[in-house]
């Protein structure tokens, strides 16, 4: 299966129909990240940006903390998430804690560069307010892991 850009996928639709059919999961990721379940829904929204920029970037990422909180909630829901990775990223996508804080703090600035160039500016109130690469950004242990077996290339245009 290609992997469209990005961009080219609507992010915020799936997450209606998403929530549509699983309201339960709006209540888990306000619950266990502390905001509103109007802001929960909204940061399902960038769960799945930050997963699709995983796939197609073919790079290990880091989420911050508020959004690795948030993905935690979406794989409890396993036939959801299983489903929701096929049918949109086209493989089922791995979540490993773990990570020198070093290695961590890295790839959250190259997920941070990558969201720029794919979203734009990210949202604070997800993403962190301390800049785009600012060393104070809190990110989350847990990372997307690709294949182990071969050193991945990064197919971002100009990169």
């Amino acid at each position: 299966m290609k992997i469209v850009h990005p961009t080219q996928l609507d992010h915020h639709q799936i997450v209606i129909q998403i929530l549509k059919n699983e309201p339960l999961l709006k209540a888990r990721i306000a619950h266990a990240s502390n905001i509103s379940e109007e802001k929960a829904g909204l940061m399902l929204v960038e769960v799945l940006r930050f997963l699709h920029l995983t796939v197609w970037s073919q790079k290990t990422l880091t989420p911050p903390l508020l959004l690795d909180m948030a993905w935690h909630e979406l794989i409890l829901f396993t036939r959801l998430y299983d489903r929701l990775c096929h049918q949109y990223f086209g493989r089922f996508i791995h979540h490993q804690p773990g990570g020198s804080e070093t290695e961590n703090r890295s790839q959250l600035r190259a997920t941070l560069k990558l969201y720029q160039l794919c979203f734009g500016a990210p949202n604070p109130n997800f993403w962190g307010d301390q800049g785009y690469y600012g060393e104070d950004v809190k990110c989350g242990a847990c990372q997307s892991v690709q294949s182990q077996n071969k050193e991945m290339e990064c197919i971002l245009p100009d990169h």
